[in-house]
């Protein structure tokens, strides 16, 4: 139990500077009143609240009522999750495509101007052979859209063939003539989580709710959000893609990147608030966030409801995550160390001898 709160103290020092602790130390905390370290609710269950019988024939084919496909997390079902304290937070990317794709809808119409209509690759040949092109169009190339559209990318030290990468949409404005007169690029992003709510899901699976070891009903598992995941991942994904649309000559809008408002928040605050706002054109990002809307009655979805973007360039967001500016005040490291070994790093620079484990 020593050991424990020791790293408890290490830990809990550390969080307060600002920064990520070491996962072990995460793994390794004491149990605490409050219910753990870590506390996850499922609030969306195959698309609507967990007990809703709405939800019953999703979950027993294991579908997904947003893409009218097979559910890509089947093995728990959540598409939206909660922790003890904030809004619910959209787990799964599906969940963003609600409402028959509007987030695409929406983006098409700001890209290539309002009544731009969403069509599959496959319906262009039909309709310049029946002369039915209206020069409204735009050709979606994505997962649940027909054709996914593989880039190449240049092969790398030892490799003979060029690898494949995949943008999750393309945009493409046709003109009466199915010419290419424009197009976009929609990156889709949610967040992953950490820990385990199997329990809640196999109690889901069978009808049941959810009751935890505290008796709180709906539960909370030991769970939690890979907020890491948006540095280590997301960023540099973006800064590459980006960089690789602004050399197309008719992308003339940019990148696009959708995520949940919590993403969102998470992304502004690493890249710090000095990015300069542009409008969206050649060469930047687009960041667009969403977020649930109010309860609805049972067997009725959320709404989806846009909560705000901001669009910078490329070369602002591989600056800031490369040189970051909100970092936290110098010798944190020594600080923390310090704390955690109960010696004041005063008393060490005011020649008292180097420090030990022991008094």
């Amino acid at each position: 139990m020593i050991a424990a709160m020791f790293r408890l103290r290490v830990t809990l020092s550390i969080l307060s500077m600002g920064l990520e602790p070491p996962a072990d130390s995460i793994q390794s905390m004491p149990r605490l009143g409050w219910g753990g370290t870590m506390a996850l609710s499922i609030i969306e269950f195959f698309g609507f609240r967990p007990l809703d019988p709405a939800a019953a024939p999703y979950r027993d084919a294991r579908r997904c009522p947003f893409v009218a496909g097979d559910c890509i997390k089947p093995n728990h079902g959540a598409c939206t999750v909660n922790q003890l304290s904030g809004h619910p937070i959209i787990c799964c990317p599906n969940r963003l495509y609600a409402e028959q794709f509007k987030v695409l809808q929406e983006i098409a119409e700001e890209a290539f101007g309002a009544g731009s209509q969403l069509v599959l690759a496959a319906d262009i040949r039909p309709r310049l052979a029946a002369g039915r092109m209206t020069g409204r169009e735009v050709v979606v190339f994505g997962r649940y859209w027909g054709q996914e559209l593989p880039l190449p990318r240049p092969p790398g030290a030892g490799q003979s063939e060029s690898r494949k990468y995949y943008v999750d949409w393309i945009l493409a404005k046709l003109d009466q003539q199915g010419n290419v007169v424009e197009l976009t690029a929609v990156e889709v992003q949610t967040i992953d989580t950490t820990g385990n709510y199997s329990d809640q899901a196999q109690t889901f699976f069978a009808g049941q709710p959810y009751i935890d070891a505290q008796g709180r009903n709906p539960g909370y598992s030991e769970a939690g959000m890979n907020w890491e995941n948006v540095n280590k991942r997301i960023l540099p994904q973006l800064i590459y893609k980006g960089h690789v649309l602004r050399r197309e000559s008719r992308c003339r809008m940019g990148l696009y990147f959708v995520c949940p408002v919590q993403v969102y928040n998470r992304i502004r605050e690493r890249l710090g608030g000095t990015l300069h706002e542009y409008r969206p054109g050649n060469g930047t990002i687009t960041f667009r966030s969403y977020e649930l809307g109010p309860e609805q009655l049972q067997g009725q979805h959320r709404p989806l409801v846009f909560a705000g973007q901001f669009t910078t360039t490329v070369d602002q967001v591989a600056l800031a995550f490369t040189s970051p500016m909100n970092l936290p005040a110098q010798d944190v490291y020594e600080a923390a160390i310090n704390l955690a070994l109960g010696r004041a790093s005063a008393a060490r620079r005011q020649g008292q001898g180097a420090a030990t484990l022991f008094d």
